[in-house]
């Protein structure tokens, strides 16, 4: 089975953003960048725009339309969007945030994870490295637990 790793999630999150904006808009956003930070999925979708919002963009008007109807879809598909990512992610979105910024055709979606992520992540690299996830005795941590009721303390 392929290790997975924060990379991997990160380009999953950005090729599933770009599908599932595609299947909403008919088309996909020209870049998206996903970072993990933490209990946070950050995705940046830039180029966002349809040929018709293009055009609109070109009007005070058309931008306002722009933004209050992308901001009401996003409300719609809402639930949809963090039940993406926390299949993806395999940590539940709690909540999530999202922005239009219509002047440079980007849109900002945060995703509050139920879990940091970003350290269990790296708590698996690390883990791989010191072969603590081998699975086999080889390798795994030789510290032994000491109760700390066990321990007699000589007063001298």
């Amino acid at each position: 089975m392929a290790k997975i790793t924060r990379g991997i999630i990160e380009a999953q999150l950005a090729s599933a953003m770009v599908q599932f904006q595609r299947e909403q808009h008919g088309r996909g956003p020209t870049d998206v960048r996903v970072h993990i930070l933490g209990d946070m999925a950050l995705v940046r979708s830039s180029g966002i725009f349809t040929a018709t919002e293009t055009h609109l963009s070109a009007s005070e008007e058309g931008r306002r339309l722009i933004k209050s109807a992308r901001q009401e879809l996003r409300s719609i598909i809402r639930t949809d969007l963090e039940a993406l990512v926390s299949k993806i992610t395999g940590c539940r979105a709690l909540r999530s945030y999202g922005d239009v910024d219509v002047n440079v055709a980007e849109q900002m979606e945060v995703y509050v994870l139920e879990a940091d992520l970003e350290k269990r992540l790296l708590r698996q690299e690390l883990d791989g490295l010191t072969g603590l996830g081998s699975g086999g005795g080889e390798g795994r941590d030789k510290r032994e637990k000491i109760d700390p009721g066990s321990v007699s303390r000589d007063p001298t």
